[in-house]
């Protein structure tokens, strides 16, 4: 009867210090590849730091593959973000939910309440993105686990039950929200999927009224930057929609005074 060999190679070892604080990630062929570094790493400050302190050397492994390997030390090496890891690893990493990764930090900064997205924003209407897979008129949810920005910008700009602002924000656009703001997520992890200028000086056109839903499209100034002033990520405090059309939108003034609805809801 043929028995598979057992692998004895790829291994992914772990840096840390006594107090369990990860130092270094790293892949080796073979365990005395963890072994080498204390000796005489390539990575000068690893090396320093190492000569220097005390240490705790972890390994995990075998892995059937140098690309299985490989992937779990990528994966560790995103997540723990140790300190003497220059280069990400090769393979999948973990980013932060429903934003680029190039906005990593973003969901990590304090969560802002709703008067100080006002105050940023100098106004602000925040609409609800609720999960699922389609809209109504068939357009795709916005999906956290695979964001893009054109099913984002869909989402986001509408469309949305706010006929009775309208004539407000037309006679005084200045007052009026100034930037239209993407919200996902349950209340205690609620983040911003997009922040984009309004044009406001185009409320109320007609192209953006859908009449078969009789709800408003918001116009844009720029429907490629969602990251107006930098809240793109930024997680939110306590922030509550309604369930039905007129409590999905929240209009809060640049002076960080909620405009609409004047209630909480769940």
């Amino acid at each position: 009867m043929y028995v598979a060999a057992v692998s004895t190679q790829n291994y992914v070892y772990l840096y840390r210090t006594l107090a369990g604080v990860p130092v270094y990630v790293g892949y080796g062929h073979e365990v005395a590849r963890a072994l080498q570094h204390s000796g005489g790493s390539h990575n000068q400050p690893l090396r320093d730091w190492l000569a220097k302190n005390q240490f705790n050397l972890r390994i995990a492994g075998p892995y059937s593959s140098e690309s299985e390997a490989k992937a779990v030390e990528a994966a560790l090496i995103s997540a723990m973000n140790p300190r003497f890891n220059v280069a990400p690893g090769d393979g999948p990493q973990f980013t932060p939910v429903g934003v680029p990764a190039g906005l990593w930090e973003r969901p990590q900064m304090e969560a802002m309440t709703l008067d100080q997205i006002g105050r940023a924003a100098s106004g602000a209407l925040l609409v609800y993105l609720a999960p699922g897979d389609f809209l109504t008129d068939g357009r795709k949810k916005f999906d956290a686990a695979q964001p893009t920005d054109r099913e984002a910008v869909s989402n986001i700009e509408g469309v949305w039950d706010i006929s009775s602002h309208l004539s407000t924000w037309k006679k005084d656009p200045i007052t009026g929200p100034q930037v239209l703001i993407g919200v996902h997520g349950p209340v205690k992890h609620r983040f911003v999927v997009g922040a984009l200028r309004i044009d406001t000086s185009a409320w109320g056109r007609d192209s953006d009224w859908i009449e078969e839903r009789r709800r408003w499209r918001v116009p844009l100034s720029d429907p490629t930057n969602l990251d107006a002033y930098g809240l793109r990520g930024r997680r939110l405090k306590d922030v509550k929609f309604g369930q039905f059309s007129h409590q999905l939108h929240i209009w809060v003034d640049g002076r960080g005074e909620r405009r609409h609805p004047t209630s909480d809801r769940a």
